[in-house]
């Protein structure tokens, strides 16, 4: 395989914690519902403390300590708008503005695959340069393929984000969390759930070379995540091919969909966190053998769409399947 490199200069925002990868990081800023719903409406817009709770229906505490979270991130940035009394607004830096397109991937899942109770089907995505409602198809930017699938590339591990597999600092989740009307956040706010998650799309199939990959997971754990996931449609269980009674996990097309999520957020890590431009994960694109630059092309125009361009509107749309 190839080496994993960089190909363009990086400003991190923000540095990684101690024996942590980049992508390890990510996933601790992401890894929270509540934060990636705050995330969200501030894309939409929404600024000020008593907007956003209402909006989100979160207590006044939860919101305080998510906000305060988010500025030490360096993803939010606080503003004094009133000084009697004194209240300020919050607004995305550089670095949480960047995180567009992994919230293009989650809505673009959600509309596919989230439960309808839980589907944000109150917004649609419109691409200003042609006026359309849109379904963005994800690509690569390298090469400006589009229809890139998880099956079209292959992965590097380094060890860094091996620690963060084990890292029990990391925020955890029940089983009854993630099963819960399944949608995109609930799966990105478990840690257990996104490293099994990628494992499989990694193409790890048996119980023994997920517990051997994810090293500090307990069996009980990975037996209840897997579980979940093969209820909820993300994994099919089936016999080995060998003939024998044991089983293996396979991905199906709601898990392969949730590629695009991994590769954006990956993509965010290496830019805005990574002080060499690594993250911990590789992903190349087969076609090409080079690096996957993850980007999204407008289904209408097929023009590539850029942060400037896009905006979430309020409406009724229908599911994809």
């Amino acid at each position: 395989m190839m080496k994993s490199m960089s190909t363009k200069p990086h400003t991190p925002a923000n540095a990684p914690r101690p024996a942590s990868s980049a992508l390890g990081h990510a996933l601790l800023i992401a890894g929270d519902k509540w934060s990636l719903q705050i995330i969200r409406h501030t894309l939409g817009g929404a600024r000020r403390f008593r907007q956003l709770g209402d909006d989100l229906q979160i207590s006044d505490a939860v919101l305080s300590q998510r906000l305060t979270r988010l500025t030490a991130d360096g993803i939010l940035e606080a503003r004094q708008y009133s000084t009697s009394p004194p209240r300020n607004e919050y607004v995305l830096t550089e670095s949480g503005e960047q995180l567009w397109q992994t919230f293009v991937a989650l809505w673009t899942w959600d509309r596919a695959w989230a439960p309808r109770e839980s589907r944000r089907s109150d917004t649609a995505l419109r691409h200003l340069a042609c006026g359309h409602l849109i379904a963005p198809v994800f690509g690569c930017g390298e090469c400006h393929a589009i229809g890139v699938s998880a099956r079209d590339v292959y992965t590097e591990v380094d060890d860094r984000l091996l620690l963060d597999v084990s890292d029990r600092r990391s925020r955890r989740s029940s089983a009854n969390d993630v099963a819960a009307n399944m949608d995109s956040t609930s799966v990105l706010a478990d840690r257990w759930s996104t490293f099994i998650l990628s494992a499989a799309l990694q193409g790890i199939r048996r119980f023994s070379d997920f517990q051997e990959a994810l090293g500090s997971i307990s069996p009980v754990t990975l037996a209840d995540r897997l579980t979940v996931f093969v209820e909820n449609g993300m994994l099919a269980r089936v016999p080995v091919t060998d003939g024998a009674r044991r089983q293996e996990y396979r991905t199906t097309p709601k898990s392969l969909d949730f590629f695009p999520v991994f590769a954006a957020l990956n993509e965010w890590a290496k830019d805005q966190l990574s002080p060499d431009g690594l993250s911990g994960l590789e992903f190349f694109h087969r076609a090409g053998d080079h690096l996957l630059l993850p980007r999204y092309t407008c289904n209408a125009c097929n023009i590539e769409i850029s942060r400037t361009d896009v905006v979430f509107e309020a409406t009724e749309i229908p599911a994809l399947h």
